[in-house]
């Protein structure tokens, strides 16, 4: 187990947080999340693609201001923070827009990008941003974070082409 696998992020306890309060209900069968605070449902913009929402929580002299996506706090509210900082929360059937419980699964971060990306994906990102795109317009484009562009420019993913690849073999 490395040493970072037992942590949780900060937007995620915030989340329980939220959910502990009573501040924030989910909606698992619409994939909506109702807030008691300001009496109406939370309404999510874009963020890399995935419809995101801003979380504040305050606690005597601490505050925690930050985002998180709708479909991750969507399952945090329903079923708990995830026990690994490498643990994704993925939409069935890939559409972004569709946060029912019912089309959320959890998967760890390799797995996720498999779904995502092909090698060729991969390579074709470096040669964009190596052309002078920019890793923002990148993510969009192929419905990714930053993060993870900055990860596969980097090698840091994606590092060799799949095995039939390298062996000429289809």
């Amino acid at each position: 187990m490395a040493k970072t696998d037992n942590l949780i992020r900060a937007s995620d306890f915030a989340v329980f947080v939220k959910g502990m309060r009573g501040d924030w209900v989910a909606h698992p069968d619409t994939g909506r999340i109702y807030s008691n605070c300001i009496q109406d449902f939370i309404k999510p913009a874009p963020s890399s693609g995935y419809p995101s929402i801003h979380i504040e929580v305050k606690h005597g002299d601490s505050e925690y201001k930050g985002k998180i996506s709708l479909h991750r706090a969507i399952w945090i509210l329903c079923r708990g923070i995830p026990t690994s900082l490498n643990a994704e929360v993925d939409h069935i059937d890939r559409n972004k827009e569709n946060n029912r419980l019912e089309n959320l699964r959890l998967v760890f971060r390799d797995e996720n990008r498999i779904r995502k990306l092909t090698y060729e994906n991969a390579e074709e990102i470096r040669r964009r941003y190596a052309a002078g795109e920019k890793q923002r317009t990148l993510a969009q484009a192929y419905g990714i974070s930053k993060t993870s562009v900055g990860e596969i420019v980097r090698r840091e993913t994606y590092k060799h082409p799949p095995k039939a690849m390298q062996s000429g073999r289809l």
